[in-house]
């Protein structure tokens, strides 16, 4: 079977081919490129491979999302993977051919020995088994517990033998053996890591529908409305057999228990309709959620400098009532349509006749017409709340600099008057919502019942038809009552897409991906005779301002240069630093990395070679792990390798004494909710961010401000050593 299951592994020289094939047998839209082959890749690194993956699906129009999975969990992860590329183990025996000559200069994998890495291209699950795509792009369908027992194998033999020993000394054999050995090995390896994967999935800034189509959502729509619709029936049926049994006098055994079989059935009709309900809102929720945090991640700094704090919260409370209202107001309104059109042709057979539905009608447009009232006034309210929130927060922001410069008089200025008019807004929110809720659904009760009076006072009408058009008024009055709530709640969820909106547009400015370049600058790029970062005329010029900040700046920064760039206050140091970092773009002049500009590499791409340490109030320490915040721009998970280089680091910026006494160490929580820094072990924390990003270039902008002389002396010193280019802001 191992050697069935080696036989359906891709080579890595064909990862591009086996992508393409992957993306078009998972119906992702691709598109057309030339041959991806990975040339100039050392193959044995699996730093460089996965790097190229991810390019390659770049250019291909999709993502590919690196992903490891320990031991426990692999089983699982493999049968809901796909599509993904799994790195398969080497053969067992495998011979290693000739040298593979690459284009570029080094070694590559195969000549120094190593076999080439194979790949498993994970289609789909099915059930207990999954199917592969052979390298001659045939499907195969194997079991998922075989290619999880193959991925985890030798990460299991040199532990086979002992187990298998003490499994024999215990008298364990039979079908029991192998449940046996597999429940020790999981016990023992539950966290180790098994697998490496890479998932192919739409970016989240792709089209909202595709993405809807890959998570199966009108699936999952359809399930919903069906289970509605089923139990909605039901139930009907139910009652038509419980009503026709009075009326006909024949409420024997039988009938009543068929019409309490027939209520029963109701109940599982029910939990299926809930249980796709909140699997809709869930993956739908998730969808949105991906596409925001994309969205607010491509803001440029300077959007967000010009946002403000206050704003951007505003933007992120209006997220959770888009998801919330959005997804419940719309299954709401949609089931409530359906119970509505269900009770208008209940209510033409009835004693009513062709009034009812009109009258239904009437009610239905009264109702539309009060919830566009509704969505005038919660849109003041919003208006007026989110301005509160603004301002509340900017003035927390702001709160030392307000108590230093603004006179005691104005601390509270306009607070009162914001306040007041938030009560007006609210006052009238609350009217309009009553109006909305509770006079449409009465008036419908009243407007029904008397409907109902002529055929009763003339006498034509039968008691069943009485019967029917009295059921078809509450079962319209529950309808409308429904659908005003959905209403209501999409009401709030379109006022709240207004502020969401930039960022679910921002997600879609993808880049196109910039040409596949080493991590780091050729040796021959970045040796002194050429410069590692310059700058050509650059002009900077702040958004609505005039004059520029920066005019004509020109400079050039070789390998092993330290520059400390000084000037007054507002000269414009900061922003010569974000512009070099690439935190902002000039408006004209040239800036070159290593010979290539911001375009050719990309925004991601100048960053991850120049690493920056902002001002403390451009800096943040994040709610997690102080380890988190340290390799936050390397790469999480860490490895040990990197967890070692951190510790190092901090003793040397003087960060030691603070983990000893930290509880937990680098897994010790830190941040707003957490372990309080000071303002020095803050700025030292930034400084050893930046340095662990291991970039070309590293600006430290005032990262040495807060500490005393020792301190910075010895921060100076780290930074000096640790970095091959190093240019530090201060003041004179």
């Amino acid at each position: 079977m191992s050697a069935d299951l080696h036989a359906l592994a891709w080579p890595a020289g064909r990862l591009g081919e086996a992508m393409e094939a992957l993306g078009r047998a998972a119906g992702l839209p691709l598109r057309a490129v030339p041959p991806l082959r990975p040339v100039g890749v050392d193959l044995g690194d699996a730093d460089a491979l996965g790097a190229w993956i991810e390019h390659a699906a770049a250019e291909l129009g999709v993502e590919a999302e690196p992903a490891s999975e320990h031991r426990a969990g692999l089983l699982a992860a493999i049968r809901r993977a796909a599509p993904a590329l799994v790195r398969a183990p080497a053969a067992p025996g495998a011979a290693v051919g000739a040298p593979m000559r690459s284009p570029e200069p080094g070694r590559s994998a195969h000549a120094r020995g190593e076999a080439e890495p194979r790949f498993f291209v994970l289609a789909r699950g099915a059930g207990r088994s999954v199917v592969l795509l052979a390298p001659d792009g045939a499907p195969r369908r194997v079991a998922a517990r075989d290619l999880a027992d193959l991925l985890a194998g030798a990460l299991e033999e040199p532990l086979r033998g002992e187990v298998d020993g003490l499994l024999e000394r215990a008298g364990v054999a039979g079908a029991r053996l192998a449940r046996a050995r597999r429940a020790l090995l999981d016990e023992r390896l539950g966290a180790a890591e098994a697998a490496s994967l890479w998932l192919l999935r739409l970016p989240p800034g792709a089209s909202l529908w595709r993405r809807a189509l890959e998570a199966r959502l009108p699936r999952r729509a359809v399930a919903l409305l069906s289970a509605h619709a089923a139990s909605y029936g039901v139930w009907l049926f139910a009652w038509w057999l419980a009503g026709r049994g009075v009326l006909e006098d024949r409420l024997d055994r039988g009938w009543l228990l068929g019409w309490a079989l027939m209520l029963l059935s109701i109940v599982p009709l029910r939990l299926l309709g809930t249980w796709s309900s909140g699997l809709f809102a869930l993956e739908a929720g998730a969808l949105l959620k991906q596409r925001l945090l994309a969205g607010a991640l491509a803001l440029s700094p300077e959007e967000v400098r010009r946002e403000g704090v206050g704003r951007l919260l505003g933007r992120v409370i209006e997220s959770e009532a888009v998801e919330s209202l959005a997804l419940g107001g719309g299954v709401t309104a949609v089931t409530a349509a359906i119970e509505l059109a269900v009770s208008a042709i209940v209510l033409g057979q009835g004693a009513g006749g062709a009034l009812h539905p009109l009258l239904l009608a009437a009610c239905v447009g009264a109702g539309v017409a009060l919830a566009a009232r509704y969505l005038v006034e919660r849109r003041r309210w919003t208006e007026a709340r989110l301005s509160m929130t603004h301002e509340l927060v900017e003035r927390m922001v702001g709160q030392r600099t307000r108590l230093a410069q603004e006179p005691r008089a104005d601390w509270h200025a306009g607070e009162d008057a914001a306040l007041a008019g938030y009560l007006d807004r609210s006052r009238d929110l609350d009217g309009s919502h009553v109006r909305l809720s509770a006079l449409v659904p009465g008036m419908w009760t009243l407007a029904g019942v008397l409907g109902l009076v002529p055929a009763f006072l003339a006498g034509s009408a039968s008691p069943a038809s009485l019967a029917v058009a009295l059921g078809g008024v509450l079962l319209a009055a529950s309808a409308l009552k429904g659908l005003l709530g959905g209403l209501s709640s999409l009401s709030g969820a379109a006022i709240a897409w207004k502020e969401v909106d930039p960022l679910f547009r921002a997600a879609a400015r993808a880049e196109p991906p910039p040409p596949l370049l080493p991590p780091r600058l050729p040796r021959e790029l970045s040796g002194e005779e050429r410069a590692i970062l310059s700058a050509h005329d650059v002009v900077f010029r702040h958004a609505g301002r005039a004059r520029p900040v920066l005019r004509g700046a020109t400079l050039q920064i070789a390998a092993n240069e330290r520059v400390l760039l000084e000037g007054p206050s507002g000269g414009g140091k900061s922003t010569l630093a974000a512009l070099l970092a690439g935190l902002r773009a000039p408006e004209s002049g040239l800036l070159l990395l290593g010979g290539f500009d911001r375009a050719t590499l990309g925004a991601s791409g100048w960053r991850r070679r120049v690493a920056a340490a902002p001002q403390f109030h451009e800096n943040h320490v994040l709610t997690a792990s102080f380890a988190f915040n340290l390799l936050m721009s390397r790469r999480w998970p860490p490895r040990e390798t990197d967890l070692a280089e951190a510790q190092a680091i901090c003793g040397e910026l003087g960060l030691g004494e603070l983990l000893s006494r930290m509880p937990s160490g680098f897994e010790q929580m830190v941040g707003e909710t957490g372990w309080q820094l000071s303002h020095g072990e803050k700025s030292r924390l930034y400084m050893a961010r930046a340095l662990l990003q291991g970039a070309d270039v590293v600006v430290l902008d005032e990262s040495l401000a807060a500490l005393d002389p020792e301190t910075m002396q010895r921060a100076l010193a780290c930074a000096v050593a640790r970095s091959k280019a190093l240019i530090v802001v201060a003041h004179p």
